[in-house]
């Protein structure tokens, strides 16, 4: 069930001072053009492997640039290569360490690797960040699915200090589909899913029923709460 969507895929290189080799070479400079004149001409057709050819290209000529290193893991996380844009994205964090690019990168990579425990550690770094309750709420499900209850209740106390009536957080429905609910009703809904799990019934229901009455039509909290009245 994700909670955060992956941003844009979206390929930018600067053409200015960013993109200057660091030695004065004609030969290194036709090259770089040359692969950057690749990399347009892939935007152009949509070719995704001509454009995975061009990064590479350019980051042999420039280890450092930050935005072919983005690109590379948006392309590799977009096409499902889930190892390969966690490993640029540790690649791009050891160049640029705590870039949140880089660290939302690896977390979403680990986390469709099901490696949650790893997804965890760099969501927590992004969090320190970012101060994001998107990125906050993402870990305390992760640790719920760990069964590390405590330490999600923990964190969604946190996100109870934090949450404005008005704040919205878009959840999987069983379908596949995102729902957009109170963010405050996602807590309670989440509150209820680990009160099952410790076999507190009568808090989870009190939790799935306060998210329901924030959010009547909210499909995770209801088909809870049902499952709850029929045991």
């Amino acid at each position: 069930m994700r909670k955060i969507k992956f941003f844009t895929l979206v390929f930018v290189l600067t053409l200015g001072s960013q993109c200057v080799m660091a030695q004065d070479s004609t030969y290194l400079s036709n090259e770089y053009a040359k692969a950057l004149a690749l990399f347009d001409k892939s935007q152009k057709y949509n070719d995704a492997v001509i454009t995975k050819q061009a990064l590479y290209e350019i980051l042999i000529l420039n280890p450092n640039d930050s935005s072919a290193l983005r690109s590379l893991a948006e392309l590799y996380y977009n096409n499902s290569q889930f190892t390969s844009s966690a490993l640029v994205g540790l690649d791009f964090l050891q160049r640029y360490p705590s870039n949140m690019i880089a660290l939302e990168v690896i977390a979403l990579s680990y986390e469709n690797l099901r490696l949650n425990d790893k997804a965890i550690e760099y969501y927590e770094k992004l969090w320190l960040q970012s101060d994001n309750s998107n990125t906050l709420y993402q870990i305390a499900y992760l640790q719920y699915s760990l069964k590390r209850y405590d330490e999600s209740i923990a964190n969604l106390g946190i996100l109870d200090t934090k949450l404005k009536d008005e704040d919205k957080i878009a959840l999987s429905k069983s379908d596949g589909s995102a729902q957009e609910v109170s963010f405050k009703a996602a807590v309670f809904n989440l509150k209820g899913l680990i009160a099952v799990e410790q076999g507190k019934n009568e808090e989870a229901k009190t939790n799935f029923s306060n998210a329901l009455k924030l959010n009547p039509d909210f499909e995770i909290a209801k088909k809870s709460l049902d499952a709850l009245n029929k045991g």
